[in-house]
């Protein structure tokens, strides 16, 4: 894989831990797509001054999340995880160039404990077409929240990381690897 350091929500060897309290959700670091950073005013706007903000799921090549358990996950019997893709606005000059509210992009529900073993790949997806239509974020982040069958974000983890959550440019695992063949030899 080739990875992109300035767009890691988790850098490699990053380690978020995912130990928190009961219900409370884990924000990884914040991507602005924008590169100046959360705070700062864009430069170099061309033409009338709007709030900037892009639609990162179109074009030939999109790029990918990948997000790589660290740690083991451990809780309660039932306990899953939530991973989600966040996008928000910018709120402007008069925000402080700070994140509005955050909006799913896609995300990865109901993970079980059993599948959150360390070096699990857990969320894999092409970055999409934003929802709604007209959110334009600047800033991205990942969420994850423990939750249970009934409700979200509900329990805690006792143990767990996340050992990268990066933005993969180009893919090099072999993705049939797991598919069975269609032959035999006598």
């Amino acid at each position: 894989m080739i990875n992109d350091a300035l767009v890691a929500f988790v850098g490699i060897g990053g380690n978020l831990s995912l130990v928190a309290g009961a219900g409370v959700t884990i924000p990884s670091g914040v991507v602005d797509l924008l590169g100046n950073g959360v705070g700062q005013a864009p430069g170099n706007i061309i033409g009338n001054v709007t709030t900037w903000g892009t639609d990162e799921g179109v074009g030939g090549k999109r790029p990918e999340l990948n997000v790589v358990i660290g740690t083991a996950c451990t809780g309660a019997a039932g306990l899953m995880l939530k991973a989600a893709l966040q996008g928000a606005a910018d709120t402007g000059a008069a925000g402080g160039y700070l994140p509005g509210a955050w909006t799913d992009i896609v995300s990865q529900d109901g993970i079980a404990l059993a599948n959150l073993t360390a070096g699990a790949v857990i969320l894999r997806s092409p970055f999409l077409p934003t929802m709604p239509p007209n959110l334009r974020p600047r800033y991205l982040r990942l969420l994850f929240s423990p939750m249970t069958a009934t409700a979200l974000p509900s329990g805690n983890f006792t143990a767990g990381t996340i050992a990268s959550a990066t933005v993969v440019m180009v893919r090099d695992d072999q993705a049939n690897k797991f598919q069975p063949k269609n032959f035999s030899v006598a």
